[in-house]
């Protein structure tokens, strides 16, 4: 059966959430019982391109982790603060300088805190939008 990169992804992500996969051969072997056989280097960059994490519990959405990490968002114009558990800080500015909001800057992340920079009042609010609503 010949399935598009699209199928596989919707597969694959309905996988990481509804289960719990923790590695690359768990995903194969649940995608081949659904009938879409493909290799491990594929599925490698499928979790690539759909911004996987993996964690404790298997793989994850990356924008599911960051709303799980985000302990705090502070507005302190023209910057906030984003707190998170230690060691995490850094995937959570990334997924905020991936999402390019106009209004954000750029960020600057430590152990466990992001300083985000804001352009103009009120990119706060999409800031916290992308983060679920925190703080």
């Amino acid at each position: 059966m010949t399935v598009t990169k699209g199928e596989r992804h919707r597969a694959i992500l309905a996988l990481v959430n509804h289960g719990a996969v923790h590695t690359q051969q768990e995903i194969a072997e649940a995608l081949a019982r659904r009938g879409l056989r493909t290799t491990q280097a594929t599925i490698s960059r499928d979790i690539q391109e759909l911004g996987l994490v993996r964690s404790g519990a298997g793989y994850r959405s990356a924008a599911a982790l960051v709303r799980e990490l985000v302990l705090s968002v502070e507005v302190v114009a023209p910057m906030a603060v984003i707190r998170t558990p230690p060691g995490t800080a850094n995937l959570v500015a990334r997924r905020i300088d991936e999402a390019a909001l106009p209004g954000v800057a750029g960020t600057v992340a430590g152990d466990d805190t992001i300083i985000a920079v804001l352009r103009r009042p009120g990119a706060g609010k999409a800031l916290k939008e992308l983060l679920a609503n925190v703080g």
